[in-house]
Formats: C-alpha cells, structure tokens, sequence
C-alpha cells in the first residue's frame, strides 16, 4: 500500500467515521443508528478496497461522506449494495429531526453523544459505545484505554447493539433535565477520547492533537447548554486545556516523549481559558476532574522541580477516596517519592491492590524503574525499563523507555 494512501485512510477510520455516523444518524431522524453504522463501515472498506490502487482522492471526506450517504440509500430502500457507490446519485429523502434528537445541540457529533449514552445501557457499556460510534476510536484503542481485552471490548459491543436492536434501533435525544443523567458517561468517553490524543494507545506518533481539540471542542459544547452546564463538566474543560497547553513540549523534533523536566513553556492562551472554566466549574461538589484539573494546572506551570509536592500527594489523596483504582493509586506514588522518598514509594508500589491488573500497563514498570534508579539500584531499574519497553504501546514510547534502560546500562 502507498504510505499516502496508507496515511490518508488512518486519518479516515480515526477522524471521519464518527463523523459519517453522527450526519447519517441526523438524516434518519435518530432512528436505526445501526443503518448509520452499516453505511458508514461500507464507505470505509470502499476506501480501503480502492484508494490504494486508484489513489486518494481529492477531497476524502467528501468521497466517504459520497459512499456512505448512497449505501445509506441502499439501505432504506433495501436494495442491493452496490460496490462503486461514489458515483451514483443520493436519493435518500431528508428526514425532519425535531421529533427524535434534542434541539439542545445544533452539532450532529453532540447529539450522537448523548444518544449513544443510553439509560438501558449500563455506565460502563453506554462510555464504550460512545467511544465506538461518537468518538470514532477503534476496539484496540477502546481496550488498551481502558485497560481491557479487545475480545472483552467486542463483546460488550455486541450486547450493546443487541440491547439498542431490542428497542427498535432508535435512539431518542431527550430534552431539557432529562440530558443530566446521560452527563456522566458523556464526561467519561470525553477523558478517554482527550487521553487517547494526549498518549496514543498505537501507531507511531506519541500524541494526535486532532483527537484533544474534538475532545475540547466536544465538552465545550456541551457545557455551553443551560441543561447540561454543570461545575463537573467545566472543571473536565479546564483539565483539557491545561493538558492541551502543553502538548507542543511533550514530544521533540523527531516526535520522541520529553520527560516533564525538560519540556518547554505551556501556552499561555489555553492555561487562561481553563482558569475561566475553573471559575466556572465552583460548586458545592468536588469532583475527580476537579482534582485532576488542578495537578494538570500544577504541571502546566513551572519544571517538575518547582512544583508543590506536598500540594500534590494531598491532591492524590483525595483523587484515591473518590476513585480508588489501582492507576489512580499508582500515579500517586510518583508524589509519594517526591515527598517521603523512593523506598517508600517503592514498598507501597509492592503492596498496591490490584497491582497484578497493571502488569501490562507500561508506566507500572517505568515508575518502578525510575524508584530503583533514585535508590542506587541500576540493574533493578534497566530490568523494570525493559521490561515497561516490553509493553510499550506506541513506537514513540518503546523508545523512550528503552533509552532509559540504556542510561541505566551506561551509569
């Protein structure tokens, strides 16, 4: 395969399938998201059948917008499917939408948000649906996101569809108060899809900026509406921006991960608009993405060895009692060395619960790496930096990690 077609059909799985999904779920009404679905995977294998040998076109989204709109077609009118969609005409007539989708939101993407966000589904399903249909992102990146098996991933997937096919296959966008309940999964799939830009879970660039501005883009929509502006989803847009400022200094020249050390300043446009947000996000509850929104806010502003230490292990404590899980529990040990030392850190590290889940989790290993390097104990620390490398999930990150083995080697 050519490295332009190659290159332009990543962007088209990463970027445009949700998109597809969301304008061919709109044109139906919000009926049989199963059909917006069909029709936008047939446009993507169209493109992965003929880009290759014909090239890419000139305007790709406008050719997969083509394709899916015309099998959309097909599928109303259950016709045969055919293989050269692009060139035939769409017929398929428009559909008036007030009935079914919330006129809360004038974008495709954001309704699709919330439909997906089911009441029938649980939490955990309605986040993963979300993330399949409405943020584009693949079963391997919904996995390794959210520290799962892809075969898990599929299958709860297939109980999702199976469940939505129950009810008819449409998926109504309430109005007004009845949104809130679907705020909760929407905040989550949005800190999944901001993460997934922020460390890609694969390929070869460290960070996608694309996937952290829809992210952006996406939560600010949502905390624009009277009925779904809430202290929790302005706190999750100011932890956005902080990370989002940045992004630029994570990675060098040659796309390699800069240790916070060394990275230059964050942008002073985006620090300013999250401290907006956090005005905003003041409330009677305190919420993870506000804990969060403040340590991002911490490592925006200053080299790691200006920052409130202390300051930051309490953060962490509060971020445990409200989410006690194993990575959460992790990240905080970084503090824990900073404030009581490494051998503290590295005893609770022993005794972590759910420390067995994280074994595939690169930064497990690099934390204890990095704990037996500050005690002195290079071999120890080479064998925890390879074996971080072993599980690494982008080629960016292997490097890093296998450099760090190496410095360890030459010390």
């Amino acid at each position: 395969m050519k490295p332009e077609a190659s290159s332009a059909l990543e962007l088209a799985f990463r970027r445009s399938s949700a998109r597809l999904v969301a304008q061919l779920y709109a044109r139906l009404g919000g009926t049989r998201l199963d059909l917006a679905e069909d029709a936008t995977q047939f446009s993507l294998l169209q493109a992965t059948r003929q880009w290759p040998v014909r090239g890419v076109p000139d305007a790709p989204d406008a050719w997969l917008a083509r394709v899916a709109h015309n099998r959309l077609t097909d599928l109303v009118r259950g016709a045969k499917p055919t293989n050269e969609g692009a060139d035939d005409e769409l017929a398929l007539p428009p559909v008036d939408p007030p009935e079914r989708l919330s006129q809360e939101f004038g974008d495709d993407e954001l309704r699709l948000l919330f439909a997906t966000c089911h009441p029938a589904l649980s939490v955990e399903v309605q986040v993963t649906l979300c993330l399949k249909l409405a943020c584009g992102l693949s079963v391997r990146e919904i996995a390794r996101a959210l520290l799962s098996e892809e075969t898990a991933i599929a299958q709860r997937l297939v109980r999702a569809r199976k469940t939505l096919q129950a009810l008819g296959g449409a998926l109504e966008v309430p109005g007004g108060a009845a949104l809130g309940p679907r705020l909760l999964a929407v905040h989550q799939a949005l800190y999944v899809l901001f993460n997934e830009g922020y460390e890609r879970t694969d390929g070869e660039s460290l960070v996608d900026v694309s996937l952290c501005a829809e992210a952006l883009r996406l939560v600010e929509g949502v905390v624009s509406q009277r009925v779904t502006s809430t202290p929790e989803g302005h706190a999750l847009a100011a932890l956005f921006c902080f990370k989002a400022a940045t992004l630029d200094s994570r990675v060098d020249g040659s796309g390699s991960f800069v240790p916070a050390a060394r990275r230059g300043p964050a942008r002073p446009e985006l620090i300013a608009r999250g401290v907006l947000h956090l005005k905003h996000a003041m409330g009677t509850a305190l919420s993870r993405w506000h804990l969060e929104a403040e340590l991002a806010l911490i490592h925006a502003q200053g080299p790691s060895n200006a920052w409130p230490w202390p300051r930051i292990l309490s953060l962490y404590d509060d971020l445990v009692r409200l989410d006690p899980s194993p990575l959460v529990a992790l990240n905080r040990l970084v503090a824990v060395a900073e404030v009581e030392g490494p051998h503290e850190a590295l005893a609770a590290l022993e005794r972590l619960p759910g420390l067995e889940g994280l074994e595939a989790y690169p930064w497990r290993h690099a934390i204890e790496g990095s704990l037996h390097r500050r005690l002195g104990a290079l071999p120890a620390a080479r064998r925890a930096f390879l074996r971080a490398a072993d599980f690494a999930i982008s080629e960016p990150q292997r490097r890093f990690l296998l450099g760090e083995a190496r410095a360890c080697a030459d010390a």
